[in-house]
């Protein structure tokens, strides 16, 4: 496990992340800014340059750690931060720890340890292209059932699928046709009162959420980005609009 780690680790720790763990003064400036630590009595532990103890502690040790180990760091770089960014707004030297946060996440799941929410959307973001495993074909039959109802509020409405030369492409949240179909009627309502072109697309592409960034999968990450990009091109719109 030890090679594996290393493997991952040295393609990735570059100059800037050296430079990093090496400048950290720990002067605790990064402290207050982390709601973690306010929320937890202030404890020491919830400091943000403490938690990446762990990527210079893996490299010290070479990679050699066991799983109990990383069990440790995955609790403190899922359940102890959320890579909100503000411990960097006030660290003197600039110090991304968030970015070292997401780095130890793509670790875990280099190493098969991540949420299992989060894995699961993943495989289904794979097999179906998006996150709540909705089908082409049911995700059609959503968006022509959301037409049929709100076009008896609205006489004439119309919701686009496929529309070529739309001026907009517009994408949701997965969840939205699972659960929150009334959430595309409200905006069939506004984009028909405002007259804009939009159209939705039929393949994956529409799913605007990404999770598997959330644990460093990069590879899935781009297959998400890049099927919205090739529906746009596909139908030759000129903007791509994202739900919310």
């Amino acid at each position: 496990m030890s090679q594996e780690i290393m493997e991952f680790l040295k393609p990735r720790v570059g100059a800037r992340f050296k430079m990093w763990l090496n400048i950290c003064a720990h002067c605790g400036l990064c402290a207050n800014t982390c709601h973690y630590y306010t929320a937890n009595d202030n404890d020491p532990k919830m400091i943000p340059s403490y938690k990446i103890r762990f990527l210079k502690e893996i490299l010290r040790k070479k990679g050699k750690v066991d799983r109990d180990y990383l069990q440790r760091v995955y609790e403190t770089v899922y359940y102890e931060c959320n890579m909100c960014r503000r411990c960097t707004l006030y660290c003197p030297f600039a110090i991304d720890i968030a970015l070292m946060i997401s780095l130890l996440r793509a670790l875990l799941f280099s190493q098969g340890i991540a949420p299992e929410g989060l894995v699961r959307a993943i495989e289904n973001y794979k097999k179906f292209g998006n996150q709540m495993a909705v089908t082409d074909e049911d995700w059609v039959e959503t968006i022509e059932w959301c037409e049929e109802e709100t076009a008896e509020e609205l006489v004439g409405l119309k919701i686009p699928i496929d529309k070529k030369g739309a001026k907009l492409l517009y994408t949701v949240n997965a969840r939205e046709p699972m659960f929150y179909p009334q959430d595309m009627m409200e905006v069939a309502k506004i984009f028909h009162v405002a007259g804009e072109d939009y159209t939705y697309c039929s393949k994956p592409g529409w799913d605007d959420t990404n999770l598997s960034m959330f644990c460093g999968d990069l590879k899935t990450s781009k297959m998400i980005v890049e099927n919205t990009f090739k529906r746009a091109e596909e139908l030759e719109v000129k903007q791509v609009a994202i739900t919310e």
